[in-house]
């Protein structure tokens, strides 16, 4: 069980906690805020601070992370203690780590997880380390597939890297894809694969194995024909695998079923171990390969003790997997694989080569029991593989191959050793034999006399000779150290044996006879049938002995599984038998006079097949026309035969037509085709010049066909007789229809249409697909230049390795020589076939030394080992890349935040600019304010407060706009001020306080709203209220002659500030669009010299202020300052508190009647002769309000009134308060400047 902490709020300490002293792992993610953060600097921390420090560094943290420790300093330290509590448990065990810190920006994908889940799990129980446990683990990272964690926390790192590794992770490893790393360090580590791998266990990988697609799909369903839904039975194993492989790569009883299982359970006393090992591990190559696992395949040939022997294997596995799978796609990829293999193989014999010539060049006559005794020159041309064939390693060996190791002096070394082989004597002076030396035998340890560690002599004569040879040294005579030692030459029957049995021998040899019997065979057409018997006699047995050797070496290649070309050889077959049998009865039995002429059409035949053969028999190994014989062969057998696919409608077409219209009247006697088929032929590579020549002969009167000349009726003398190509008559009725002009079908009827069809075949079929047969040459010619020389190359080793396995009879005696071979090889024990390639002539370093192994298996482990590198070295400069490319965006997204960083401290630096002309100006209105009338502040230009930011009760900020483009009429770019059209908890009106839920309805309309419904009706906007009993307001702006002000809208139909812009969009807090009408009632009275007024104090913080309230729907001014008088007589903080109705109030005068009525009828009762004292209403102020409230399509308009009343008391707990006018302090401004005008009125 392993924990996690995401974030996490304090109350999880007690969780972590809790799971430390349970000793269950936790993963602390750093990077994602809360806790985690707070426990992985912590961690991170205490592996370098002192205990005061620490604490220090984790109370800053807390109290970064969470501020409210702040406000308590013993939970702080309670929270500190349990902190460190969790990282003294979590280091409880030198050995065991119960918490681990993984960085949130490195996790792309919840996978990601796995790594740090296994380390925190082995972390954690380091202490407790078992086998049982160590498996478990192992087990899990190869379920994850995470192999640096397992080489890093397990394999490498005590106490688990003591353990023996479990068998049960080699076979997950190999049983999930993608899991190479894990059995390449089991096979580091020397695991017995023998020991692991029985039949049962193969069939199980072949079970279970996790990616089913390649081998279900393609090889057990493609190859097998088997159905996806039938099981694999243990008959596959058996029976079938070894069968798919034989298929695949021609090798036959590859695995051995029973030798693997009795390995595996320890009772194989047969087979050494390197041999079980070796078994062991190409099932697993095959198991690898047939799943397409090549990185796997890879692996096995690192570990391998035959590296270069199972490349070339795993090569033809895949070759013979990518000819036989029919999806395109995958085929290529598999033949890109299998050509990766070809590529590992060429490059461990280069290498071999390099460090050991001996054993690099030894291991390619070394025939392997494995592979059907081939040694791996053969295994590379079976399966096709150029690549390997046509390197320069194997090509410098070839051509030694060739010669049979025998050095030839000076040039034309392919004479001179034919010669040799011929006369005999030459051989001593032109030829060496290298290989035919006898080296004298190292000797050994027993030989040399020793005591002490120094040598004594067996004799005196050995200390004579000795004690002479220091003396020469000793005397300067070290010439004598170095004359050259005489070498004596083998015996004469070695030298004569090796000479013979050189493929170069036997090539000539085979070819010299040959063109001898080509001249026999031309010279024997040439003479008379009948006389000359014993020519066709001597033919015929040198024919029969070719096709006797053609048969017998088949033979002797399939006995050793040698690869046979079977369409080439059936067709040698084919043909020779066909030959001789025809040849035998046509010009050799007793009746061959009676068929002459047959006889000697059957020979023609078989000049022309032995005289072509001469082209696949002798010319490849030369190598300037090898090369160009490959590429003629593939451009007649795919460029010709495609060419004559594309041809065959038009010269079927063109031939018939030209019968049909130039002779229309050809009898139809079969002779009609004829010429039709060699018209259309021959035409190809002649034309026929006189096919619509004028011929007189054609216009005489009795040729002419008259126009009535074929009705019956026509009179005798008329008539004409239809004469066939001899002259006479063909029986043909006198009233016979005529197509053509002339009674003689010879003549060609010359017409527009004959010459029509004669231009479009020489025009298409000649001129066009002439062309295109060039073109096919030249493409295919272009295309075979860069394989040509490979090409040639492989089919040069073929021709080498065919002689080096013929034997050295001289023709036409060889078939002997092969019935000799098959009878030794019949009569040879099992184990002792094939050692060698049949050279005749033992080769070295083919040996099974354990030197050998450890050579071979080192130089794999060595090339795999410098692929690795490279490969890191190739992913470095990605990696390099990938680093650069992250720190460049890293440096964009830094220099995008600098340049916002930028941006920003312009806008401020220019916001300061603007707020200090602002505060200049508010200074300045300050100043002035005083002697400024109440008009002048209410509706300044431009105003002021309707464009200060933020807007009153939020966080909305406003476009910042200059004093010269206040006005709508100036043009602003880009002007897209924010839309505001909501409420928060302070967006009443300037502490109003009307309340009342009467008909008081805010509207809360869209912009959207606002457009479809906005009517401009007198100066008023009734969209914003969605109350259907709506009373328009007027509007009160008016201009200085007090002409009402007609304000205009923008292009949604939204009212535009009269006062211009504000820097914000929409409704406010305002209770609709457009114009908002507000009443400020102003009471006041004179005491002394001094001036009074009525203030309310709105609760609940007091706020002083006029009375004042904005105007409703159904409502006039008037009315509502009816309304504010009725609260202020009877204290109430609501309009509504006595539900008083003065809606018909509309005018100054009825408003003064009602507020006469009211004030007496309230203080008459309670002030002695209030009644009969004066009071005095009049109306300052009326039009546009300069508030922060304003936005671009809603404002603030108000009226002022004053009543005057006579001087009283009022009860000091009631909200209303009289306040002698002294300053301006305590008031808004536009309080303040109503007070201000008012008082300054009555001073005057």
């Amino acid at each position: 069980m392993v924990a996690f902490l995401f974030q996490g709020e304090l109350d999880d300490l007690e969780r972590v906690k809790a799971y430390c002293e349970q000793g269950i792992p936790v993963v602390v993610m750093e990077g994602c805020g809360g806790l985690g953060d707070v426990l992985s600097a912590a961690i991170s921390d205490s592996a370098e601070m002192d205990g005061n420090r620490l604490r220090s560094s984790i109370d800053q943290k807390l109290h970064k992370t969470f501020p409210t420790l702040k406000n308590s300093e013993y939970g702080s330290v309670d929270t500190i203690n349990l902190v460190l509590d969790i990282l003294t448990l979590s280091h409880g065990d030198r050995h065991a780590l119960l918490l681990s810190v993984v960085n949130c920006r490195l996790i792309d994908t919840f996978a990601s997880l796995n790594s740090a889940v296994l380390k925190s799990a082995i972390n954690s129980s380091s202490a407790r380390a078992s086998p049982e446990l160590f498996a478990s683990f192992l087990m899990l990272a190869v379920k994850c597939n995470k192999p640096d964690v397992a080489t890093s926390m397990l394999l490498a790192r005590p106490p688990w890297c003591n353990m023996e590794l479990p068998v049960q992770a080699f076979e997950m490893a190999l049983i999930l894809p993608g899991r190479e790393k894990f059995v390449d360090f089991y096979l580091l580590q020397q695991f017995p694969v023998r020991k692991y791998l029985s039949h049962l266990k193969l069939l199980k990988l072949f079970r279970e194995a996790k990616d089913r697609q390649f081998f279900p799909e393609h090889v057990w369903e493609g190859i097998l024909r088997y159905s996806l839904t039938q099981p694999i039975q243990p008959e596959f194993i058996v029976a079938d695998l070894n069968k798919l492989i034989s298929k695949l790569t021609g090798i036959r009883d590859y695995i051995d079923v029973y030798e693997l299982s009795a390995s595996a359970f320890g009772e194989n006393t047969s087979v050494d171990v390197s041999t079980a090992e070796r078994k062991a591990m190409n099932a697993l190559l095959v198991f690898a390969a047939l799943f397409n696992r090549p990185n796997l395949v890879k692996v096995l040939i690192k570990y391998s003790s035959e590296p270069l022997l199972q490349a070339l294997f795993a090569e033809s596995l895949y070759h013979g997997l990518y000819r036989n799978v029919s999806h395109f796609a995958m085929s290529e990829v598999l033949q890109f694989t299998c050509n990766q293999f070809a590529q590992i193989a060429t490059d461990l014999l280069d290498k071999a080569v390099t460090v050991s010539p001996i054993r690099g060049h030894g291991i390619l006559t070394r025939r392997f029991p494995d592979f059907n005794n081939k040694t791996p020159l053969e295994i590379a041309y079976d399966t096709n593989n150029k690549q390997f064939v046509a390197h320069t390693n194997v090509q410098s060996w070839l051509d030694q191959y060739y010669f049979n190791f025998v050095k030839v002096k000076g040039a034309w070394d392919n004479l001179k050793l034919f010669l040799s082989a011929i006369f005999i004597f030459p051989m001593y002076i032109w030829l060496s034999f290298p290989r035919l030396r006898k080296v004298p035998p190292v000797p050994s340890r027993d030989d040399i006399p020793s005591q002490d560690g120094v040598f004594r002599p067996k004799s005196a004569q050995d200390a004579e000779k000795i004690l002479a040879k220091v003396q020469r040294i000793q005397a300067g005579e070290q010439a004598a150290d170095r004359s050259t030692e005489v070498v004596p030459r083998p015996p004469f029957m070695e030298m004569l044996r090796a000479v013979w049995a050189a493929p170069a021998v036997r090539f000539y040899t085979w070819h010299m006879f040959y063109w001898m019997f080509l001249i026999l065979i031309c010279v024997d057409i040439m003479l008379p049938p009948c006389r000359f018997i014993g020519v066709d006699i001597a033919v015929f047995v040198l024919t029969i002995s070719m096709w006797c050797e053609i048969v017998l070496r088949t033979v002797y290649d399939m006995q050793r599984f040698r690869r046979v070309h079977w369409v080439e050889r059936s067709y040698d077959l084919i043909s020779q038998t066909v030959f001789n049998i025809l040849f035998f009865l046509y010009r050799i039995a007793p009746y061959r006079y009676d068929h002459p002429f047959a006889g000697r059409v059957i020979l023609a035949f078989g000049i022309v097949y032995y005289c072509y053969r001469v082209w696949g028999w002798f010319y490849y190994m030369d190598k300037t026309i090898g090369p160009l014989i490959r590429v003629t062969v593939q451009m007649f057998r795919l460029d010709l035969s495609r060419w004559i696919v594309l041809i065959a409608p038009f010269l079927i077409s063109t031939s018939l037509i030209f019968m049909g219209v130039i002779n229309p009247d050809w009898p139809a006697t079969g002779d009609d085709w004829r010429h039709a088929f060699y018209r259309g032929i021959f035409n190809l590579f002649g034309a026929f010049n006189n096919e619509l020549e004028y011929t007189p002969a054609c216009e005489n009167p009795g040729t002419k066909v008259s126009p009535n000349s074929y009705l019956p009726s026509a009179p005798n003398g008329n008539r004409w007789i239809h004469k066939n190509r001899t002259g006479l008559a063909d029986g043909q009725p006198d009233y016979r229809c005529w197509s053509g002009d002339y009674n003689n079908y010879n003549c060609a009827t010359i017409s527009f249409w004959s010459y029509f069809f004669v231009i479009q075949y020489y025009v298409f079929l000649k001129l066009g697909m002439g062309n295109m047969l060039t073109a096919f040459y030249v493409t295919r010619n272009i295309a075979a230049a860069r394989q040509g020389p490979a090409v040639w190359k492989y089919h040069r080793c073929r021709i080498i390795l065919d002689y080096a396995t013929r034997t050295s009879l001289p023709p036409p005696f060889y078939a002997l020589g092969y019935i000799y071979k098959m009878i030794r090889y019949c009569m040879k024990p099992k184990g002792s076939k094939g050692s060698h390639l049949s050279s005749g002539v033992a080769t070295t370093g083919g040996n099974d030394s354990g030197d050998s192994f450890t050579y071979w298996k080192g130089l794999a482990l060595e090339y795999f080992r410098g692929k690795e590198m490279q490969e890191n070295m190739a992913n470095m400069p990605r990696q390099q890349l990938d680093m650069l490319t992250g720190i460049q965006d890293d440096l964009t997204v830094l220099s995008k935040k600098l340049a916002a960083a930028d941006r920003k401290i312009l806008d401020v630096e220019e916001s300061t600019k603007q707020t200090g002309v602002f505060m200049q100006d508010t200074a300045g209105h300050v100043m002035h304010k005083k002697q400024a009338t109440l008009a002048e502040i209410a509706q300044p230009w431009p105003h002021k407060l309707a464009r200060t930011s933020l807007y009153p009760g939020t966080t909305v900020a406003r476009t910042f706009i200059p004093n010269d483009k206040v006005d709508w009429k100036e043009p602003l770019d880009d002007y897209r001020p924010e839309q505001f059209d909501g409420k928060s908890a302070k967006d009443k009106i300037a502490g109003s306080a009307d309340d009342r839920p009467r008909s008081r309805k805010n509207s809360d309309i869209s912009r959207k709203d606002s457009a479809l419904n906005l009517q401009h009706v007198g100066g008023y906007n009734r969209a914003d209220s969605r109350i259907s009993d709506a009373v328009p307001l007027p509007s009160w702006i008016t201009t200085s002659d007090k002409v009402p002000v007609d304000y205009s809208v923008n292009e949604y139909g939204l009212p535009l500030n009269p006062f211009g812009r504000t820097g914000l969009q929409g409704r406010g807090s305002l209770q609709r669009l457009g114009p908002n009408h507000k009443v400020f009632f102003a009471i006041t009275n004179r005491q002394g010299d001094g001036f009074r007024f009525i203030v309310h104090q709105v609760p609940p913080k007091n706020i002083s202020l006029l009375p004042q309230s904005v105007v409703g729907n159904e409502e006039t001014e008037y009315g509502v300052a009816c309304l504010i008088l009725d609260a202020f007589l009877f204290d109430s903080n609501s309009l509504s508190g006595r539900d008083q109705d003065f809606s018909d109030i509309r005018s100054l005068q009825s408003m003064y009647d009602a507020v006469e009525k009211q004030v007496k009828g309230r203080l008459s009762s309670i002030i002695e002769n209030f009644d009969r004292k004066p009071i005095s209403l009049r109306e300052v102020y009326r039009g546009y309000c300069d508030s922060p409230l304003n936005t671009d399509n809603a404002w603030l308009e108000v009226v002022v009134f004053q009543l005057s009343l006579p001087a009283f008391g009022i009860d000091r707990f009631t909200s209303y308060k009289w306040r002698v006018y002294s300053s301006d302090a305590g008031l808004p401004d536009f309080d303040a400047a109503i007070v201000r005008q008012l008082a300054t009125e009555y001073s005057l």
